[in-house]
């Protein structure tokens, strides 16, 4: 791509909040509470647990092997602590997390 296309997409963006289809942002954050993890290989599952003071605010439960999760809590009430991270965002990294652990066989994912 020119120079010239380049400034106005720029331009776009800047004036009119118009990106182009192929451009995106990424932001990153260091996770303050992170979850902790029970790892059950024979069924293929894994619970992650967001905790805080030792209360649990949410639980994630995913069946890897059906690609199904189960979430039950809320982080309302620890929100200042979870900034900028969502509900959302710590399914997705438990999601993520338990694909991983299930695929390499990981029943301690402390030690790793």
């Amino acid at each position: 791509m020119n120079k010239f296309n380049e400034l106005y997409r720029e331009m776009l963006f800047l004036l009119f909040g118009i990106k182009p289809k192929n451009a995106g942002w990424t932001s990153f954050s260091q996770l303050k509470i992170v979850p902790d993890y029970i790892v059950d290989l024979e069924k293929g599952q894994v619970t992650g647990v967001v905790k805080h003071n030792e209360k649990v605010y949410l639980t994630v439960i995913v069946d890897v092997p059906n690609k199904k999760t189960v979430v039950k809590g809320s982080l309302r009430r620890i929100l200042k602590h979870t900034k900028p991270f969502k509900k959302r965002n710590y399914i997705e990294i438990i999601n993520g997390e338990a694909e991983y652990f299930i695929e390499n066989k990981i029943t301690n994912p402390k030690e790793h």
